[in-house]
């Protein structure tokens, strides 16, 4: 059921047949792992197929508690002061998670998230701001398992010097994003936030990428402010 779970989460909206195929199930039974997943409003049928539900909203908010409090009104600010969405991700294994979200309500078309979706860290501009400020060892090993390894590794080293990552047209068709990482004390990336615009307002992701770092420095000082607490 949890294969189920992450198989929606990476490829909603999605059918029951294709649930079936990804994960070599009877599709009988991915129907009724299905159905009790959207009896718990884990998932939920839109016209498309299967999408992530609410319930996974609290699970998220539990698996980082403080990083979501500190997070959370930054993102409400940036997406209020840009009219853009603006959300966080974590790292989880190989895979950038979704764990808040505020969505921008200036513009009728805007993009949004599923909380608790993910992807590739090698994908878009949240996956590859984390990949950038991870230890050596570990960004090496993902890259020389990427289908292109070399324009990766390019694109790290800009993100790195920048100190943001932008992507077009990765995650969503249509959709501009750049990113930020939050920092630990040690200079390595958990996590990061972004902003995601229709294509049609990429320019707009550009006039905010200060305003989306200031937002960045300020969520890693309280995050420090918040560990310095609890060690002493």
């Amino acid at each position: 059921m949890l294969a189920v779970l992450e198989t929606v989460a990476a490829c909603g909206p999605t059918s029951a047949s294709e649930v079936s195929r990804l994960n070599g199930i009877n599709r009988t039974v991915a129907h009724r792992l299905l159905r009790t997943l959207r009896e718990r409003a884990y998932v939920r049928l839109v016209p498309g197929g299967y999408v992530v539900g609410p319930a996974v909203l609290p699970l998220a908010r539990a698996v980082e508690p403080d990083l979501v409090a500190v997070v959370t009104p930054e993102l409400v600010a940036l997406a209020s002061e840009t009219g853009e969405t603006a959300v966080a991700h974590v790292i989880d294994g190989r895979d950038a998670v979704v764990v808040a979200q505020a969505l921008g309500t200036r513009h009728l078309v805007r993009v949004a998230h599923e909380v608790g979706s993910r992807h590739a860290l090698t994908l878009g501009a949240s996956g590859r701001v984390l990949l950038a400020f991870r230890p050596r060892q570990e960004l090496e090993a993902i890259v020389r398992t990427a289908a292109h390894p070399e324009v990766l590794r390019r694109e790290l080293a800009e993100a790195a010097a920048l100190g943001y990552a932008v992507s077009h047209d990765e995650l969503q068709a249509g959709a501009h994003g750049v990113a930020a990482p939050l920092r630990g004390g040690d200079g390595f990336a958990q996590a990061s936030i972004a902003l995601v615009v229709p294509t049609a307002r990429t320019s707009a992701a550009t006039e905010h990428t200060e305003r989306l770092l200031i937002a960045a420095a300020r969520i890693e000082e309280r995050l420090l402010g918040h560990l310095d607490r609890d060690a002493s």
